[in-house]
């Protein structure tokens, strides 16, 4: 090819729509065979570098590895088809893990959704979702693990018959952590009735929380009130400078 049609690095990242610096870097992991201006020492670029560029950029948009990229045009349609599988294999896995954390953001959103419900609402008629709560035991890596997949399954009972008694504890299904104490589970047979509403709690003093202001403001309703069970949502600072736990709970009310 005639000198004066081999292109700068610049000439060639404007017609690939690609930054110098990606180019550079393939040049310098030995991915083209550039050559070099005798007078400037400037990479220059033929023809056949573009049509490699335009390949390495395709496979690079699949995520095939710049290690794998070596001897392109050398490698069989096996050995091509394996790294395509490879990689295949790799991105499905990453797809799954997105999806997971997907999932989780989703998730999330809904128990901060619910946190601003029920600070405009003061109370919800609710079905309980919490079926069995055990004990906490952070040396348990599955409880660990459940409770970093899902914060809220950590939660609070407080039996009002024992309100100076607030007890901490995972929720879990009856079918999970069978051969753990259980707290408390929920009833198969007794039908209770709920109001739901947010529970705040303070971090460092746990008796100080809202608990008797929201059996009283039942009670003027005309409700008996019975246990409390919260799923934790959040930890902000409350307007008095203290950090507060915030929980999506329920109450049994009866008339």
């Amino acid at each position: 090819m005639e000198k004066e049609k081999l292109l700068t690095v610049g000439q060639v990242a404007e017609i690939m729509k690609l930054p110098k610096s990606k180019i550079r870097y393939w040049d310098d992991m030995n991915l083209l065979t550039s050559s070099r201006n005798n007078h400037n020492g400037y990479r220059m670029f033929d023809m056949e570098d573009i049509l490699t560029i335009s390949d390495i950029d395709f496979y690079r948009r699949l995520d095939i590895p710049i290690s794998k990229m070596n001897n392109l045009y050398r490698k069989s349609p096996e050995e091509l088809w394996t790294v395509l599988d490879e990689t295949e294999t790799r991105v499905a896995s990453e797809l799954a893990e997105l999806e997971r954390k997907q999932q989780g953001i989703k998730h999330r959103k809904d128990q901060l959704l619910s946190l601003i419900e029920l600070k405009e609402k003061e109370f919800i008629d609710k079905i309980l979702d919490v079926e069995r709560i055990i004990p906490i035991d952070l040396s348990d890596p599955n409880e660990l693990q459940a409770y970093i997949e899902d914060p809220s399954s950590l939660v609070v009972y407080i039996d009002l018959k024992l309100e100076k008694e607030i007890t901490y504890g995972f929720a879990v299904t009856k079918e999970e952590f069978i051969e753990e104490t259980t707290i408390w589970q929920k009833s198969d047979e007794q039908i209770h009735t709920y109001k739901q509403f947010l529970l705040s709690i303070r971090s460092e003093n746990p008796l100080k929380n809202n608990v008797s202001l929201i059996k009283q403001k039942l009670e003027k309703q005309g409700y008996q009130t019975g246990r409390v069970i919260g799923r934790y949502i959040m930890t902000a600072e409350d307007q008095d400078g203290f950090q507060t736990d915030h929980y999506k709970a329920w109450i049994e009310v009866r008339k």
